[in-house]
């Protein structure tokens, strides 16, 4: 037993970079856009403000490009007529109209 709660420590000490890593590269995952709307929705829906959240991004994503990405979808969450979601909904519009606009590009090509 206690061989299997040291494997899975260490198993799990492993991967942490790991994901900290892959959640740092967004641009053009339609799957890591879907994740961060979802987290967005779920700031706004916890009251934290459009500036708290662009300066959580700001922490997080060092990359440029990613960081765009992230303040694109803060800047589209947080638009005063945009509807309210929640994290499933907003999670499942960005990753749908990702997906359209990449398949939209690459029939353009």
């Amino acid at each position: 037993m206690k061989r299997v709660v040291v494997s899975a420590v260490l198993a799990l000490c492993l991967v942490q970079p790991a994901i900290e890593a892959v959640a740092q590269t967004v641009s053009n995952q339609c799957f890591a856009i879907g994740d961060i709307a979802g987290q967005v929705a779920s700031w706004r829906a916890h009251k934290k403000t459009k500036a708290q959240a662009l300066d959580q991004a700001a922490k997080y994503y060092e990359n440029e490009s990613d960081r765009q990405a992230v303040f694109g979808i803060i800047e589209k969450i947080y638009r005063p007529d945009a509807p309210h979601m929640t994290p499933d909904q907003a999670s499942m519009t960005f990753t749908s109209d990702c997906a359209k606009q990449q398949k939209a590009q690459a029939s353009t090509q």
